[in-house]
């Protein structure tokens, strides 16, 4: 019998591309919880309707509270450009663990997350020999580790039985890029890890992998005063989506609900450049004129050997520029809905 999802608990919903599927998820009819670091904060970027736990990913009680009347998640955790390699703790890695445990433990219980207390400080302890296969994460390792979790499920029993029924969680079609033409990031064999280590949990799980988003315009560093800043030399064109159309897909893929693993590659409706989405954007945005500074990709990794942010940057617009992004599948748009807005419109929105 298909199950029902009606209560979702989001991970990472206040950031730029947390807020609008949060929104989309509301408008959808589910209701909402968002764990966040400052309730006070988050009013101010979250619809009314949103429940809002404070709780931190480092800390398994927190993420327990959050899930109190869930029956489904959603992660939206990235590695930020002021996160390096060595930190004690990174959301998209420790806090992806720290979450799969928990529901990983409420499954097996299936006692009431209010009824049983934990060590504040308990944190994950992270497997080291996972991580260090990260980069393994190929189509035939992919293929045992779902069967694998297969097994693993008929040995915990009915799946109706457990609390979580499903985990969801974004990643990105530009990952793939990883170790093409020598290309090697260690941001990227997180989301790698992070991806295997959803393919191996024990609940049915979604993963989003979209093109870039129009956000990244005028929210995501690029947009500098009435200069757009490129870096190198766009020789690909991408799909850029809009967080809108992004968050409604997400909810349809929710209603789509079963005992199967899901897997998306989510696409806009035109393939872009960055040079021509620059254009487009500039063509249409209404708030005074704009300009294009190219800033040469030599010069961005001469500074990020003296600057971690803008060792990131160099690394992610390399991938960008040169990633050959798959074309989209029919199916998934006949299944979670046809995106609408083109960066013109998003551009004229503003």
């Amino acid at each position: 019998m298909k199950e029902t999802i009606t209560h979702i608990t989001v991970f990472g919903g206040t950031g730029m591309l947390g807020r609008p599927v949060v929104r989309e998820l509301v408008r959808a009819g589910y209701d909402v919880t968002a764990m966040v670091r400052n309730a006070e904060r988050a009013k101010s970027k979250l619809p009314d309707a949103v429940r809002l736990v404070e709780g931190e990913l480092s800390r398994r009680k927190d993420i327990r509270t959050a899930l109190e009347t869930a029956d489904a998640v959603y992660l939206n955790l990235s590695t930020r450009p002021d996160v390096k390699k060595y930190d004690s703790f990174i959301a998209e890695r420790d806090g992806l663990e720290n979450v799969l445990a928990v529901v990983d433990q409420l499954n097996q219980t299936g006692e009431d997350t209010s009824s049983r207390t934990m060590d504040p400080d308990e944190a994950v302890q992270s497997d080291d020999n996972v991580r260090s296969a990260s980069g393994a994460a190929g189509s035939s390792s992919r293929v045992d580790a779902d069967r694998g979790k297969t097994q693993a499920r008929s040995e915990h029993g009915k799946k109706e039985a457990h609390r979580i029924k499903r985990v969801a969680a974004i990643s990105s079609l530009v990952h793939r890029y990883q170790g093409t033409d020598g290309f090697r990031w260690w941001v990227f064999e997180i989301k790698q890890w992070a991806d295997k280590k959803l393919r191996e949990a024990d609940v049915p799980v979604t993963v989003f992998y979209p093109s870039s988003f129009m956000e990244t315009m005028d929210q995501g560093g690029i947009m500098q005063g009435q200069r757009l800043m490129l870096v190198g030399k766009s020789r690909q064109p991408m799909h850029f989506i809009a967080g809108s159309d992004y968050g409604r897909m997400v909810a349809e893929a929710f209603r789509h609900h079963d005992e199967s693993d899901q897997f998306y590659d989510i696409h806009g409706p035109e393939p872009l450049t960055f040079d021509d989405a620059a254009l487009e954007f500039i063509k249409n945005y209404r708030h005074g004129p704009i300009k294009i500074t190219r800033v040469p990709m030599w010069l961005i990794k001469l500074f990020g050997t003296l600057n971690g942010e803008m060792n990131y940057l160099a690394h992610i617009m390399d991938a960008l520029n040169n990633h050959a992004e798959p074309e989209p599948d029919p199916s998934v748009r006949e299944k979670l809905g046809h995106p609408k807005v083109t960066m013109a419109e998003y551009a004229r929105r503003l």
